[in-house]
């Protein structure tokens, strides 16, 4: 009996039309051809022509089964593992057999003496098929099963590492809100209904690690709104960025917490204030966000390290290798992530 898939559930018949995968399905073909040519090999033209025909009824084999797996994956994966796999070994061995007592057949036919015995051909060539194609699939399976778990890990890290962040920036905001309280109640009031509608925003998907920049950047305006309403004309900032890029996927809160870092550790501890500005490029192929801000250097705390540690990991996690985040305390402080494309 038939079972539909549960959406939550890895399937167990992997993708075979990715490219590398048919790629393997090919080479494992031709090399299941080498092995067992040597079973007649022989210093003569006669045996070129047989390894030519077999090369050719291994690919013809190989190529068909995977457009097969690949067009009924989906109906294959409503099974349960083994019904599943007794359906795709029967579909295989009966294309083995057919191709070659279809090869078989034109060989008699042209009288080109090529296979021997076609039944017994027929029945190793099958056999022979039928093993290789096991292997391949447990080796798939144990494949995608692996990038599963590594994925799984890493959404689970991202996940912890968000929800790390998000406290540290609700505390941040309260602090600002509470000292606006006994300055100006109804600029307190307004910080409050800005925070609420900033919060229903971040929290309104748990499990959504990814975000548009737009959406990011919407959060920094009204992060930067309520911190306004505190700081007043002390703080002012700058977003430069290309429309073209708004739509592009990063890490939720991967900015956000960049500029509250520049509000917290920087502009607040200057009696002048200052601008924040944050840059955002996309040239030849590295994607970059820059947030620099004016400070004092005694003021930044290890809490801002932590901070950028977060963010450095979260990268790490979305982006592999691809991305790197670094820290310049010079004139001004910068903190600048990239990402190679």
């Amino acid at each position: 009996m038939s079972k539909q898939l549960n959406p939550l559930q890895q399937p167990w018949l992997a993708d075979f039309s990715d490219t590398v995968r048919i790629f393997v399905v090919i080479v494992v073909a031709e090399m299941m051809v080498l092995v067992y040519s040597l079973s007649f090999f022989s210093f003569n033209f006669n045996f070129l022509n047989q390894l030519a025909l077999l090369s050719l009824l291994a690919q013809l084999i190989a190529i068909s089964v995977v457009v097969l797996l690949t067009a009924l994956r989906d109906f294959f994966n409503r099974f349960s593992v083994y019904i599943g796999l007794s359906l795709v070994m029967v579909m295989t061995l009966l294309v083995a057999a057919a191709y070659t007592l279809l090869l078989a057949w034109i060989d008699e036919a042209l009288m080109f003496d090529l296979i021997d015995r076609s039944f017994m051909t027929t029945f190793k060539i099958t056999l022979a098929t039928g093993l290789t194609l096991l292997a391949l699939m447990r080796y798939f399976y144990v494949q995608e099963q692996w990038l599963f778990q590594v994925e799984a890990v890493a959404k689970a890290q991202m996940s912890e590492l968000q929800a790390r962040i998000k406290p540290h920036f609700l505390y941040n905001s309260l602090n600002s809100i509470a000292s606006l309280i006994p300055l100006d109640p109804v600029a307190a009031e307004k910080a409050v209904l800005n925070l609420s509608g900033l919060f229903r925003k971040a929290f309104s998907n748990p499990e959504k690690n990814m975000t548009a920049l737009r959406r990011e950047l919407e959060w920094v305006d009204e992060y930067l709104a309520i911190e306004q309403l505190r700081l007043m004309d002390r703080l002012s900032y700058e977003i430069v960025v290309n429309d073209a890029l708004l739509t592009k996927k990063i890490p939720l809160l991967s900015i956000q917490p960049l500029v509250e870092n520049a509000v917290i550790h920087g502009i607040q501890h200057l009696s002048e204030g200052g601008q924040i500005k944050v840059q955002i490029t996309h040239e030849k192929d590295q994607f970059q966000v820059r947030v620099t801000n004016p400070y004092k250097a005694e003021k930044v705390t290890p809490g801002l390290q932590t901070g950028i540690d977060n963010i450095r990991q979260r990268l790490k996690l979305a982006f592999g290798d691809k991305a790197q985040m670094t820290v310049h305390a010079g004139e001004l402080f910068e903190a600048i992530w990239t990402v190679k494309t």
